[in-house]
Formats: structure tokens, sequence, C-alpha cells
């Protein structure tokens, strides 16, 4: 069975972001999880090979004319200038290096089925036509999706936002997905981890003013109004108001253990529930992590 699952998360200035992934889903109980084929060097040309031929044909398509430059993981194609295009493509750069010193990749091991293909369209009209024409996907409220495939292949497209510290935080969350899709097996993250990850990754590379502070308030407001419940936060799709809580919690865990949640990442990689990755692998039971979470915003008797 295929599912799609998107998630969106309006910020301050009514931007979304959304992650769109096509997952093959099998039975909750698993005695392994195959970890992504690793391509050899023909076989990586190959699957470059494809991105920008889909790259070209979107265009002929589209009808649209995109500058395309690779760096050592990502093909980058967009109508920007092309200095300003090589800004973008370097900061995605960086988020790839603190991925994989965070997760222990080797070095300038690249974990994409060939590389991840970027476009970065000027106008958002031309984003949300790639989005409805060629990715067949809803963008509505979206500045930028990523789509991730059951072969291993990550498309990922958005529009140049006016503010450029609002678009370099997308750039970057979409691409986590991205990366997260990849890493290891094809087994999804879910989505309180997936979207708390993107989130702190892109507020550490892309500092903005406040920010930090700004995430925090927003998460104890939404805990308030929800009368210290989580609602169904580790179990479904995450709503609006609990990005924030996701991206400080997801803090939290890695300011306690950087360790332990690469242990609980790569649990769930390997098939393990969300709860039995909490206890067995980052070593604290869901409920307990909830309580002592709670208590580092004020509250007390948080539940989920």
């Amino acid at each position: 069975m295929t599912r799609y699952q998107a998630n969106n998360f309006r910020l301050g200035m009514g931007v979304a972001l959304a992650f769109t992934a096509v997952l093959t889903l099998s039975a909750p109980l698993r005695a392994a999880v195959e970890e992504w084929p690793r391509l050899n060097k023909t076989e990586q040309q190959q699957a470059i090979d494809e991105l920008k031929k889909y790259a070209q044909e979107t265009q002929d398509t589209l009808h649209t004319s995109l500058g395309a430059f690779e760096t050592e993981y990502f093909i980058f194609c967009s109508d920007l200038s092309p200095n300003e295009a090589r800004q973008w493509a370097s900061l995605l750069d960086r988020m790839y290096d603190r991925l994989a010193e965070t997760f222990a990749v080797t070095p300038h091991r690249n974990i994409w089925r060939g590389k991840a293909l970027i476009f970065v369209y000027r106008n958002e009209k031309d984003y949300l036509r790639y989005e409805r024409e060629i990715a067949k996907t809803d963008p509505t409220g979206t500045a930028g999706m990523c789509v991730a495939y059951p072969d291993g292949s990550v498309k990922i497209a958005f529009y140049r936002q006016p503010d450029a510290l609002l678009f370099a935080h997308v750039l970057v969350h979409e691409s986590v997905h991205g990366f997260i899709h990849r890493y290891r097996t094809p087994e999804h993250v879910p989505s309180w981890a997936n979207e708390g990850l993107a989130e702190t990754i892109a507020t550490d590379l892309v500092p903005q003013k406040g920010r930090r502070n700004d995430v925090r308030q927003e998460a104890i407001s939404g805990i308030r109004d929800h009368k210290g419940h989580l609602g169904k936060f580790f179990t479904d799709r995450i709503e609006g108001w609990q990005y924030p809580v996701a991206e400080e919690l997801t803090t939290f865990m890695i300011a306690q253990s950087k360790a332990g949640y690469v242990k609980f990442i790569n649990g769930i990689k390997e098939g393990l529930s969300t709860d039995d990755a909490l206890s067995q692998r980052y070593g604290a039971p869901r409920d307990r992590l909830v309580e002592v979470f709670g208590e580092t915003l004020g509250f007390r008797g948080v539940t989920d």
C-alpha cells in the first residue's frame, strides 16, 4: 500500500512548509528493515543523468529557462542569478555537512540516490505550476515542498521569497526532510521528529534574532492553550501549533543527549516504534520524557 503524507506549518509570515513522502508501508512489526542499496559509481552516475533528464523535461514542459549546476551533493536548477543560486546551494552543502556530522555519516559519503534535485523559481507562479503539473502535488499555501520517492530519489522545489532569511529557513527545512528520507533506510520518521529536526537545523543554520525565544514562547502558549495536553503529538501528523513544540522537544532531546538522540533516530530507521526507540535507544520512556520536557517549560503534569 502506498500513502502520500503532507505536513504543513504556517510560519509567522503566513508561509507554509510542506513535506510529501511517497512511501511503501509494511506491517507494524518487522524482523528487519533493509538499508537503502548502495550504488556503485556507474549506478550513481546513471541516477544523476536521470535527474538531469527530469530537470530538462520539466523546463521543456513548463517553458521555463533554468540555469543548472552541481555541488557535491545537489543538482541546483534556478532562474535566479548565478551568484545568488550558488549562495543558496552553498547553504545546502553546509546543511548536509552538519547532518552528516550529527549522524556520523562517513565524511564525503553521498547518501543521495545520485544527488538531491533542487528547483528554485524566482516567481511563485512558476513554483506552483511545477508542483501541480510536474510533481502532481497540492502546493496551496506553501513556499517549498520536498517530495521523496520509493526509489530513493528526492526532488525539492521552492520559490524565492522576498525575505532572504525566511527563504533560507524554508530551503534548509525542506532539504532536511530529504536527508532524513535517505538516511540509512526507507523507514519513515514520525511527523513530530521529522518536523522538529527540520526546524531545529534550519534555526541553527539560519540565525534570526529572537527566533529561539519566539519558538519557546509559542510552544508554551500552545501547550497552555491545550490545557497541558500535546494531543496526538506522537502518533499522528502534527498540527500547526505543535511545530514549535516539536522544535523545542528536539532541541531539548539533543541538548540532553546528542548521542542518545542519534540512537533514537537510528532505532526508528531500524523499524522500532516511537515508544521503543525512546525507551530503548534514547533511554527515556515517553511519559517521563514528556513530563521532564514540560517542566523545563514551566508546566507540571503535561500529557500526550
